[in-house]
């Protein structure tokens, strides 16, 4: 007990100088009807023109590439289960501390059901965000 108990104090002041990791990635995903909104919606219609994604970058380096994904979970057998609809690489430069992603309505209207966007940072996941169409 005594020897456990040892190891631990000596350990302790190795930990406190240990940097603390931190990952990259987002604040605020926000996706709605409306270009640059600051709320999410998480409920469209079929006829939506266009659904919007933005998000904040936090910390996220010159150079990365992040990836957005438009998902389709379940259209009720319009498109397979968790069926990618399109990707698009977004390269990040120094000045850029958001991202923006647009996908427009199909000619037919939106299938009803249940879709998100994957947000990846060099093909790491990093955010989701969750809606449906009814």
């Amino acid at each position: 007990m005594r020897h456990w108990l040892a190891s631990a104090v000596l350990a302790l002041p190795m930990l406190a100088i240990a940097p603390l990791a931190y990952a990259a990635g987002f604040e605020n995903a926000v996706v709605s009807a409306e270009k640059d909104a600051t709320e999410s919606v998480t409920t469209f219609a079929p006829d939506t023109p266009v659904i919007y994604l933005s998000a904040n970058l936090v910390d996220v380096a010159n150079g990365t590439t992040v990836s957005v994904s438009w998902v389709s979970v379940d259209s009720h057998g319009v498109a397979p289960a968790n069926f990618a609809i399109a990707t698009v690489d977004i390269p990040i430069d120094n000045f850029q501390d958001k991202i923006n992603s647009e996908l427009s309505k199909p000619t037919k209207g939106w299938p009803v059901g249940t879709y998100r966007v994957d947000i990846t940072i060099d093909g790491t996941g990093a955010e989701a965000a969750a809606f449906e169409v009814k």
